[in-house]
């Protein structure tokens, strides 16, 4: 089994940013090798070639669209391959180097022989298709072959096996006994629409939306760390949890928050803001597997917010034929509702930890704002300009040259040196090429269901056991969404909920919009559950905590969380922004109520510790809104506000009483 930089046990690999810290940071243990040198300048030189070919794209047209798409197909496989030449040489030794370079030399064969025949067969093939020659169908199996091989070493074994058994199927589904699809197609057209020889299919599918949507924006967040806006999320993070005891995990969840939110992966997330965050929360007090879990947390809560959205807003606007912007609205109100919930969470777990001390950082005022005023309005003119309907590249652009200009009118302390900002434009042209490498897989996974109509199979048999019960079909949903999503990618994991499950919520009468947020929640929440959790695999090797007991805090974290897709769904007007209506308002703080009450439910503490009782009075709160949810009758959801009303009393009373309990 192949093991790259800080591979997880579980055969999934971290993520773009985890790999590109580690590169920056991991000791050569390889000796000297005279090829690291040449492969540095070359992947530097070919990462910045291709942002260079992007920004050009943005206001020329050189070419078609079949072969601008197969440009960048090429730069993102060259990239990747040149990147993971990087780290092995750095990781690995001997045999078991020289044997990687062999297979990573050979995928890059594979790329080099097709992407040049596809660019300039281009028309041709857009004519003929889906018949194929020989050698024609040779040239879609080597593409293939560099597309999976590569999601092998970047993304896990997970991702491979999905992809080999989507084009398994494809080919050989037809001798599946019933009730499994019965479609028999020629090798070339199964070919054709996996490799998408003439067409935007197979792996070409989501290419487009990585070209003309994605790209430019990853290399965006790509500079947040050369121009220290990394550090300044960290200097607000240890601002807002000096406020409160237990203090730094606040601190943790909005530093990864702020960074996830451009990045848009939990595990990249993690890897930066993980390696400060998680030993200062064990020097504060936490244990090793809390800390972890508060990392993971709001790493996953970071592909939540707006704008990337762990790719989940750019992929959802493709599937519901909606513009991006109307997707990073919606969430605007669900990720600030998570965000929240994440809080009382963390809230009740220090109020039933008294071990954990109030702890106080010191923040560098004078760096936060010096770099605020550079990355203030670079974010807020790529978010107006995508209001106003502006391409996203475009938005990206002036981002970029917001960010970058403005960084260089600092004193001389805070501003970028000339290598760290290629730097930035070459892990960002990195953290587009691993995420468009993704995209490819994808699009061979969704052609395959799609073509076959398996999709559509899964989604009447889900119908047929939820016999048109929304609350049956809701859990089931969660249950699929969940399991498919073990080991995947956020972007794979939803992109599998998005043709397996959500149809079959929109059967049984849910709102598509909120169909679709249910579905990519527990995507997201996919990334913390065992087998796999790859996030919580990152965050306890960090940590140095147990991987089941980080799991074990994730889930205390995480069905805190769990009341809000249910609100999303019973209340599809909560993803109108800014068009609430009062009914939304007034729900949406019974929410929040109820949300306190679970989650001092589930850690015991609420202005102290609590005993049994207190903790089973508590935990009606969430099950009469769960009630409230299924049959919409007011006096369900006034029952929580009362009692909470009545605990927070009990509670001042007690601890006016008892003067010596620890300060919240």
């Amino acid at each position: 089994m192949p093991i790259a930089g800080g591979r997880a046990r579980s055969g999934c690999r971290p993520d773009y940013f985890a790999m590109i810290a580690t590169s920056e940071n991991s000791v050569t243990v390889a000796g000297p090798n005279r090829l690291l040198r040449p492969l540095e300048r070359l992947f530097m030189t070919v990462g910045l070639g291709a942002v260079l070919y992007h920004v050009a794209a943005a206001f020329w047209t050189f070419h078609g669209a079949m072969r601008h798409y197969t440009v960048h197909l090429g730069l993102i496989l060259l990239l990747t391959v040149l990147h993971t030449m990087i780290e092995f040489s750095r990781s690995k030794s001997g045999a078991r180097r020289r044997a990687w370079m062999v297979f990573l030399a050979v995928m890059a064969a594979c790329a080099l022989i097709a992407i040049p025949y596809l660019y300039l067969e281009a028309e041709t093939l857009e004519i003929s298709q889906p018949f194929l020659t020989n050698f024609q169908y040779a040239i879609g199996l080597i593409l293939l072959l560099a597309v999976f091989g590569l999601n092998w070493i970047v993304w896990g074994t997970a991702l491979k096996i999905v992809c080999l058994a989507a084009a398994f199927y494809f080919a050989l589904g037809h001798l599946f006994p019933s009730p499994v699809v019965d479609l028999k197609l020629s090798p070339q057209t199964v070919m054709s629409y996996l490799a998408g020889m003439g067409g935007p299919r197979g792996v070409y599918t989501f290419i487009p939306l990585s070209v003309d949507t994605i790209f430019l924006l990853l290399v965006y967040g790509g500079l947040m760390t050369s121009t220290l806006v990394l550090d300044m999320f960290n200097e607000l993070g240890k601002a807002i949890g000096n406020f409160l005891r237990g203090g730094v995990a606040y601190s943790c969840v909005a530093a990864s928050s702020l960074v996830g939110m451009v990045t848009g992966q939990t595990v990249s997330c993690i890897a930066l803001t993980g390696s400060m965050t998680i030993p200062t929360m064990t020097r504060s007090g936490y244990t090793k597997n809390q800390a972890g879990a508060i990392e993971t947390m709001a790493a996953n809560g970071a592909q939540l917010i707006p704008p990337v959205m762990g790719l989940g807003a750019f992929l959802m606007a493709v599937i519901l034929g909606v513009s991006y912007v109307e997707i990073a609205l919606a969430a605007i109100l669900p990720s600030a509702l998570y965000m929240f919930t994440l809080a009382i969470g963390i809230y009740a777990l220090v109020q039933a930890s008294p071990h954990i001390p109030f702890h106080r950082q010191e923040v560098d005022w004078r760096k936060f704002f010096w770099v605020l005023p550079a990355f203030a309005p670079s974010i807020t003119a790529v978010v107006a300009l995508l209001l106003l309907r502006y391409s996203a590249n475009m938005a990206a652009l002036w981002g970029i040259g917001l960010l970058v200009g403005l960084s260089y009118l600092r004193p001389k302390q805070y501003r970028p040196p000339l290598r760290s900002l290629l730097d930035g434009f070459r892990d960002g042209a990195l953290a587009g090429a691993h995420l468009a490498l993704i995209l490819a897989a994808i699009g061979v996974i969704v052609q395959m269901l799609v073509t076959t109509g398996l999709g559509l199979l899964f989604g009447r048999l889900m119908v047929d056991l939820s016999a048109g019960n929304q609350i049956v079909a809701l859990v089931l949903g969660m249950v699929i969404a969940v399991f498919i999503g073990m080991g995947l990618p956020t972007p794979a994991a939803y992109s599998l909920a998005a043709i397996v499950v959500i149809p079959s919520l929109i059967d049984v009468g849910i709102d598509p919009l909120a169909a679709h947020f249910y579905g990519f929640y527990f995507a997201v929440f996919s990334s913390f559950t065992p087998p796999v959790a790859v996030g919580c695999l990152m965050a306890a090797r960090i940590s140095g905590g147990s991987f089941i007991g980080t799991c074990v805090e994730c889930f205390k974290l995480g069905g805190i969380c769990m009341l809000l897709p249910f609100f999303m769904v019973t209340f599809p007007n909560s993803l109108q922004f800014p068009n609430f209506t009062a009914e939304t308002m007034l729900n949406t703080a019974l929410l929040c109520v109820s949300t306190v009450m679970f989650a001092s439910a589930i850690y015991g503490g609420f202005l102290g510790r609590l005993n049994t009782t207190e903790r089973v009075y508590l935990l009606l709160g969430p099950i009469f809104t769960l009630l409230y949810y299924k049959y919409l009758v007011a006096w369900l959801a006034w029952l929580p506000v009362m009692g909470l009303t009545v605990f927070v009393a009990y509670r001042v009373i007690l601890r006016r009483r008892a003067p010596g309990t620890a300060s919240a």
